[in-house]
């Protein structure tokens, strides 16, 4: 079909379009034969383009630039992605993007004339109190002030679009277990920073702990599942407008599998008989520690670096699984993914990119 012909999504926006998932969405939104035009506000669009797509500069959280915009392009979806990341982000710029840039997004896209479903990208980072075994949608969320930034602002954005529900947009939420691929700005990038060269890898705990983690493929199509559902119930097998719904690849796998596998790709052997372990207990101590002194030292105005996190920890020795259930049987979700291979390409992939950016610094 070509593009911007008479389509069921019609014309669509993507906030943060210019990101990991962004990149993967906007890529099956152009190859789809049911989208029209798809435009893109990143505040960054300097990257992960596609020539098919509409860019524009701009923060999401400025009332004036997105009511431009939305009078301008006049989209019939909005898929909402932007958010700081969980490494690089702040305090502030958590609260900035996740709360005021969605209250900003939900209040003119009521108010629009054309737009009619509104898809959030959340996290099952904002479920609360860890360990999770199996935990479905309706489990709490932590929204407190002592849960950590990301979680807690992701957690009231969640709460936000789910409110904003009605007749006249219809909204829907999809928490994202942790994704991986290609281009990963976050996971990906952290995992061989951590492996280069000869550094010695260490395994918190005994490995037995279980995640759900969710491709990036896979992620971007259950955002298009979703919208569509919104436009046409029909499509879904149950109401989906109004509804939160976990996403992943469905099967957990463990947690130090899947980070040791990062590793392996990158060093082209092995490391799983290499690791030094550093029992549980020892973990708990050491990062109790860290964080202490960061609270200390800068009275709590500074938080520890992301890999000395609580919710790393979590990960590292908890159990943190989550049920696929709901998404299965209301947007007949069903993820295609070659975990093993997906996580060697993208590894094979930011490992060429690090070199080129490295020949043309020299």
């Amino acid at each position: 079909m070509p593009r911007g012909s008479p389509a069921p999504l019609g014309t669509v926006l993507v906030t943060g379009g210019c990101g990991f998932l962004g990149y993967a969405l906007v890529r099956q939104l152009l190859d789809d034969s049911e989208c029209g035009q798809v435009h893109v506000i990143d505040r960054n669009i300097g990257e992960n383009r596609h020539d098919e797509a509409n860019y524009v500069e701009g923060d999401i959280s400025e009332p004036s630039i997105m009511e431009q915009l939305l009078n301008k392009i006049r989209p019939i979806v909005v898929f909402h992605l932007a958010s700081p990341t969980f490494v690089r982000g702040s305090p502030v710029e958590f609260f900035r993007t996740n709360v005021e840039g969605t209250k900003t997004l939900l209040r003119l896209a009521a108010n629009s004339t054309s737009v009619k479903a509104f898809v959030n990208c959340s996290s099952i980072d904002i479920y609360a109190d860890p360990p999770h075994v199996d935990v479905n949608e309706s489990h709490p969320i932590g929204v407190a002030s002592s849960y950590e930034p990301y979680a807690r602002t992701k957690a009231l954005s969640d709460c936000l679009v789910l409110a904003a529900n009605g007749p006249q947009l219809r909204t829907v939420t999809l928490r994202l277990s942790h994704m991986y691929g290609a281009r990963c700005s976050q996971q990906l990038q952290v995992l061989l920073d951590v492996c280069a060269g000869n550094a010695l890898l260490f395994q918190l705990g005994t490995g037995t702990s279980l995640i759900t983690v969710v491709s990036v493929d896979n992620a971007a199509a259950a955002h298009i599942l979703a919208a569509k559902a919104l436009l046409e119930p029909s499509r879904a097998h149950g109401k989906v407008d109004g509804e939160a719904f976990n996403i992943s690849d469905m099967e957990p796998v463990s947690f130090w599998y899947h980070t040791i596998l990062f590793w392996s790709a990158a060093r082209g052997r092995s490391v799983a008989d290499n690791l030094i372990v550093i029992p549980a207990w020892a973990s708990r101590l050491i990062y109790g520690f860290v964080q202490w002194v960061f609270w200390i030292f800068t009275l709590g105005y500074v938080d520890p670096p992301p890999s000395m996190s609580s919710t790393t920890l979590s990960y590292a020795l908890e159990n943190r699984t989550y049920s696929p259930k709901k998404a299965q049987e209301r947007l007949r979700f069903r993820p295609v993914s070659d975990h093993d291979a997906v996580i060697t390409r993208a590894v094979a992939e930011e490992l060429r990119r690090r070199e080129k950016r490295k020949s043309k610094q020299v």
